[in-house]
């Protein structure tokens, strides 16, 4: 597995609490498109087919909490 980038893990994180990707957009001033990259990159970084997948995968790695 690649290693997860610190945007990744940061959207990972905030995708755990619930938020959808406009609060992400709200709360971190990161352009929408920047947002779903870093989510895309990480699901294919985790081999996960769904975002709820990366969640859990990244959880369980320890490398979000």
């Amino acid at each position: 597995m690649k290693e997860l980038e610190p945007l990744e893990l940061r959207c990972l994180t905030l995708a755990a609490r619930g938020r959808t990707r406009q609060d992400m957009m709200r709360e971190t001033d990161i352009p929408l498109d920047r947002i779903d990259r870093a989510l895309e990159d990480a699901m294919r970084k985790l081999q996960a087919g769904n975002l709820a997948e990366a969640v859990f995968r990244a959880a369980r790695l320890d490398l979000i909490s």
